[in-house]
């Protein structure tokens, strides 16, 4: 049976107002989203990506796609960075009443028998799995997370974040599997990626074990409750994990350092052994009825296996990873008494941990930076690649940049008075307008708190609490300014919240993180592929909707560098980069 048209699904959904009555497509997206749908006829195995500025419609291209393979009888999901974006998703899916389900995370929902978070709900007290937990709990016919995570399943189209389809793909899916149960979220026809260009950082979190001195104390206590209860218990002692620990958390030597992670999960999997005699012995003094309760002790008990098991699996995933990679792809960073591993090779564990798990992609971003540069770090052999035009009018949002002074390690000292008064002009400028400024770390908040003469006008923080409280007083605040290193993504400051912005210095990750200093020595090209989707995120914080406007200034001269690197940034970036000296 052949398929229909795309033309006529497209014609047929807008006749009969799927997306609203008054709906009319922007600029490209229609042909965006025929292209789409082609490519995917075409190779089925294929990646699109799509560079959109704000304004473009990601998400109701995204949206369209979607509607027309369902249409086409495809099944897919739609995956969100953070948990704000998933709620923006939400909302447009109820605005344009398309009868899609969003999931999140267990502890984003509440039981209401209990009034705990779900991971302590009712059902998870009783150890019962979600499936056996609907069949046999009458609370699951009125549970909000039980019936969401449902219909998720069941739906042709479900919106989910990165972290919780990342874990059913990789974790949930291949448990299941093993256990010849029904796997929950399958893999799919088609996955839309949005705020594509995180997905290397998303995908390093999520899989990069961390180890501290807390380990010792769950294994002990879990040691004593086997021991009490006459269960098979793994043979090790308190002294020997406090070692095995703090060689992980102090050695710095790779051979070591991988010696010892090979013998954690060792001695991780012996527990895992445990919880199957565990579980036999439960039912023997509980009983399956779901009547019947464990008692706090065995709760507790099983909790730890949880947790035990989470630790476990990301460990050996690493181990598998690094035997892939080579142990020089290793890195650590060892703070205090706790120590994270990561791994430089990025492109392989995206392609492990996101493309094996995918059919046909769609990379979506405002930001992808070098198209080649995107596709080689985020591991796509081929990809077709679409750049919208962008859909605002920024002739009244310059990007102005001084190249004057600059702010590296080695010319600060010269420099900063000099970027201080330039800084200082600028607020004076834009009297009776809010601005922010993007200043590059705390050290540099610092030293503008101390020596601009606008004191009265800056709001800075020490922290990301902090920050949030203060950003609604800012809002409020008449000519406030509001400064920091962390306003560079995930803000909405449209309008007269924000009519300039300022960046005293350039952007660079930093090189006291371990694993940027590592990538840094080996890509020095991703290093100013992440500076440049830095700086266009930081540009795009104050310029929000076709009318909005807002003045960008960049005062450190080290830009220039990045300014020449070819492809580093959009034609339309570049076209609005005002130079002055």
């Amino acid at each position: 049976m052949l398929e229909r048209p795309i033309k006529e699904i497209i014609d047929e959904a807008l006749e009969l107002g799927v997306f609203g009555a008054d709906f009319t497509f922007r600029k490209g997206q229609r042909e965006t989203i025929e292209t789409i749908i082609q490519a995917y006829q075409e190779d089925p195995e294929s990646s699109v990506v799509i560079d959109a500025p704000t304004g473009t419609g990601k998400s109701i291209i995204a949206m369209w796609c979607s509607w027309i393979f369902k249409e086409m009888g495809k099944r897919g999901y739609l995956i969100t960075s953070d948990l704000s974006l998933q709620d923006q998703y939400e909302s447009d899916l109820k605005r344009l009443r398309l009868r899609w389900p969003s999931i999140k995370g267990i502890d984003n929902y509440d039981c209401h028998v209990n009034g705990l978070k779900f991971s302590l709900g009712e059902c998870r007290m009783r150890n019962m799995g979600y499936e056996q937990a609907l069949a046999k709990m009458k609370c699951a016919q009125t549970c909000e997370y039980i019936q969401l995570r449902k219909r998720a399943i069941d739906s042709p189209v479900s919106v989910l974040n990165y972290a919780f389809w990342l874990l059913q793909r990789n974790y949930v899916a291949p448990k299941m599997e093993s256990d010849e149960r029904e796997v929950p979220f399958k893999k799919r026809d088609y996955v839309f990626f949005d705020e594509a260009h995180r997905i290397d950082e998303i995908v390093q979190n999520h899989f990069s074990p961390r180890v501290d001195n807390f380990l010792p104390e769950l294994l002990n206590n879990q040691v004593k409750f086997l021991v009490k209860s006459g269960l098979p218990s793994p043979n090790i002692s308190s002294a020997y994990l406090n070692d095995l620990i703090g060689d992980l958390t102090h050695s710095q030597e790779r051979e070591v350092l991988y010696a010892k992670l090979v013998e954690l999960k060792k001695v991780l999997g012996g527990f895992n052994a445990s919880k199957g005699a565990a579980e036999k012995s439960a039912r023997q003094i509980f009983g399956t009825s779901v009547d019947r309760q464990l008692s706090p002790t065995w709760k507790t008990a099983f909790n730890r296996f949880d947790r035990i098991k989470d630790i476990h699996c990301k460990i050996e995933d690493y181990i598998d990873l690094i035997n892939i990679t080579g142990i020089d792809t290793m890195v650590w960073d060892q703070r205090g008494e706790e120590a994270k591993f990561m791994c430089t090779e990025e492109a392989t564990m995206i392609e492990k941990y996101l493309h094996n798990q995918s059919g046909f992609k769609v990379f979506m971003s405002a930001t992808i930076g070098g198209p080649r540069e995107f596709a080689r770090i985020m591991g796509i052999k081929s990809a077709k690649f679409i750049r919208l035009d962008n859909a605002f009018n920024y002739d009244k949002s310059p990007v102005v940049f001084v190249n004057k002074h600059k702010l590296s390690r080695r010319e600060k000292e010269t420099s900063l008075p000099k970027v201080i008064k330039l800084l200082d002009k600028i607020i004076d400028k834009h009297k009776g307008q809010r601005g922010i400024i993007h200043t590059g770390s705390y050290e540099f908040t610092k030293y503008i708190k101390q020596h601009s003469k606008h004191t009265f006008r800056l709001m800075d923080y020490d922290n990301s609490k902090e920050k949030n409280d203060l950003l609604e007083l800012f809002k409020q605040k008449e000519e406030a300014v509001f400064m920091g290193p962390s306003l560079l993504e995930g803000l909405d400051l449209k309008d007269d919240i924000s009519r300039f912005q300022i960046f005293f210095k350039v952007p660079y990750p930093n090189l006291g993180d371990p694993l940027i200093k590592a990538k840094m020595n080996t890509m020095p090209n991703w290093y100013d592929w992440k500076t440049g989707i830095t700086i266009m995120q930081g540009v795009g914080r104050s310029v929000r909707n076709e009318d909005d406007w807002a003045v960008t200034y960049i005062l450190d001269a080290c830009f220039l560098s990045l300014i020449n690197k070819s492809e580093l940034f959009p034609p339309s970036f570049v076209e609005r980069i005002k130079t002055v000296k």
